[in-house]
């Protein structure tokens, strides 16, 4: 019944999508563009990924949402990658805030924190050089432009899969669309926002439904994996994080999870480490899934943006793994903040919540005001 569950829950983030799609179509994507002006800012867009997803506490969904906003067409790749980044950096609080559990005990919380901070120290870093990289030379953009065009075919802008799944469900948009159910409840100019609305709202409600499925369908096998890290091979970490990733569909819970094996001293930091690298590449799987759902003129472009996560998260994974001393600087960087979290657990939390909330909405706010003047 679980997996039955599963497969509907997918359907229904389809669903979701089209019903995104389907409002775009009715309010114009010049509307739906003047919804994201503020992120054509890379550095806004950068910090609305960072605020979305600390507060969803969900790159996956963050991505997901942003994937199908390309897809209306209102969205840019360019637009969407700084999001998409930022998203990255957001995902990281969950870990971080996990770490309390374990105040009481100063050394148990420095181990716990200098675990989690692995976590946001990599994307911290990774993130920084990529926004930097991509402003400059777009090799982001230029190679997933290239891929997509490979996998799709040279001067293709459709997906054969969104074609297929539109046919599925496009009596269903048909029936609750802005031209079926919500037409006649809403006013004209009301219902296709609606639809935006509601197929938000589904994406996210779907994400945390497929999660919590997931993980409890996969529960001894993620546990097994996880045990079975413990004292092999960094590669075997590696596919276990992506593994228990791609599962639970949860790279923050994930991660999260390490935090009891760092405090009783059974994961070291290099294998801790390798499930992390891990649970970023397989975070990536929804994007992919929803960018495939995307038809028409606007599905090769929603793979690309899918395709930024994926290219960002499995090539920093495989610098990181391959180069040493990459891994003995986010080592040093992830000790230097535990030892830092353990003497003030107030302070750390209030730079906690000022870095991942605070100052991000604190600069976007008066971006915003500054802008409408």
């Amino acid at each position: 019944m679980r997996w039955c569950a599963v497969v509907a829950t997918i359907a229904v983030m389809f669903v979701a999508v089209y019903l995104i799609l389907d409002g775009a179509s009715g309010v114009g994507s010049g509307a739906v563009a003047r919804l994201f002006d503020l992120a054509t800012n890379p550095i806004i867009g950068v910090l609305i990924g960072i605020v979305a997803a600390a507060s969803l506490q969900s790159s996956t969904t963050v991505t997901a949402l942003t994937v199908a906003a390309v897809g209306t067409g209102g969205v840019s790749v360019p637009v969407a990658i700084p999001i998409i980044l930022g998203a990255n950096i957001g995902t990281t609080l969950t870990p971080l805030l996990v770490a309390f559990s374990f105040v009481g005990d100063r050394g148990n919380f420095r181990r716990a924190f200098a675990a989690a901070s692995l976590h946001s120290s990599f994307n911290l870093v990774f993130v920084m050089v990529a926004f930097v990289l991509e402003l400059a030379f777009h090799p982001l953009r230029s190679f997933t432009g290239w891929v997509s065009e490979t996998l799709l075919g040279e001067g293709s802008q459709h997906t054969p899969t969104g074609n297929v799944v539109l046919e599925l469900v496009s009596p269903i948009i048909n029936t609750i669309g802005f031209r079926g159910w919500l037409g006649d409840v809403f006013p004209s100019g009301v219902a296709p926002v609606m639809s935006i609305l509601i197929g938000t709202v589904l994406i996210m409600v779907s994400m945390r439904v497929l999660s919590s499925l997931l993980s409890t369908l996969t529960a001894a096998k993620t546990r097994t994996l996880m045990e079975r890290s413990s004292g092999s091979s960094e590669a075997l970490g590696l596919f276990s994080g992506a593994a228990a990733t791609a599962l639970t569909q949860a790279s923050s819970v994930v991660i999260s999870s390490l935090l009891p094996f760092s405090v009783t001293q059974s994961l070291r930091q290099r294998e801790i480490l390798a499930i992390t690298l891990g649970a970023n590449v397989g975070t990536t799987l929804t994007a992919l899934l929803t960018a495939l759902a995307v038809p028409g003129s606007m599905g090769s472009f929603a793979v690309q943006a899918a395709l930024v996560h994926v290219a960002f998260n499995l090539g920093s994974c495989l610098l990181v793994f391959f180069l040493k001393p990459l891994r003995s600087m986010l080592f040093a960087m992830a000790e230097f903040s535990g030892r830092i979290a353990s003497r003030s657990y107030s302070l750390t939390a209030g730079l906690i919540a000022g870095g991942y909330l605070a100052l991000p909405v604190v600069i976007i706010v008066t971006h915003t005001l500054l802008a409408s003047r």
